[in-house]
């Protein structure tokens, strides 16, 4: 009799502690799905090539307009900027527009974009936590689909207390693509009307 009850008990727990993750990754998406523009600072690093290439970048968000995403460094590319719209992806320069496509894979240029993306609307396969740099930070992987139509996953570590990004890991095929530490985060939430 004891033992069914522990084992009863045992169940109950588990039941618990899987809704609370189901709630907490929600909260997350639907705080992603608010955003009405975002202002952030990376550090990002391609894993394309053997000695993969490090970047400094500003990413700007607007719902409207698009992802826009500018390399700060290395020196040779400060100010190269990448836009990510509905028609595409398109680099920018110098007051200079060039086409690139919507099917550029995953890459410095887009990798900020596709991952808010992922962490709106992507489907979440796992859920966990972790302690970067000392802070408590929700762990989500998530698999989306980026613009030209091929899925990606998105490991993304957010800050327990504003769900701000710090981490990300976008992979494709089992390969890590890119990486983004987020060293700036804000954002600005589209407005409720109030009820009643």
């Amino acid at each position: 009799m004891r033992k069914r009850m522990a084992v009863c008990a045992a169940l109950s727990l588990c039941i618990l502690l899987a809704g609370c993750g189901a709630k907490r990754q929600e909260e997350v998406q639907q705080h992603y799905r608010a955003i009405a523009s975002a202002q952030m600072q990376a550090e990002l690093v391609s894993h394309l090539t053997d000695e993969g290439r490090a970047y400094k970048a500003a990413g700007r968000y607007d719902r409207e307009e698009g992802f826009t995403t500018t390399l700060e460094s290395p020196e040779e590319l400060a100010g190269l900027s990448a836009l990510a719209a509905a028609d595409g992806l398109h680099l920018t320069y110098d007051g200079s527009v060039w086409p690139a496509g919507s099917d550029s894979g995953l890459s410095a240029a887009n990798c900020l974009p596709l991952l808010l993306y992922a962490a709106a609307e992507g489907y979440v396969t796992e859920e966990g936590s972790d302690r970067i740099d000392g802070e408590e930070c929700v762990r989500l992987t998530l698999e989306a689909t980026d613009p030209a139509g091929r899925s990606y996953l998105c490991a993304l570590w957010v800050h327990g207390t504003d769900f701000s990004p710090c981490y990300a890991e976008l992979s494709r095929q089992g390969q890590v693509a890119v990486t983004a530490r987020i060293t700036d985060f804000t954002c600005q939430l589209e407005q409720t009307p109030e009820v009643g």
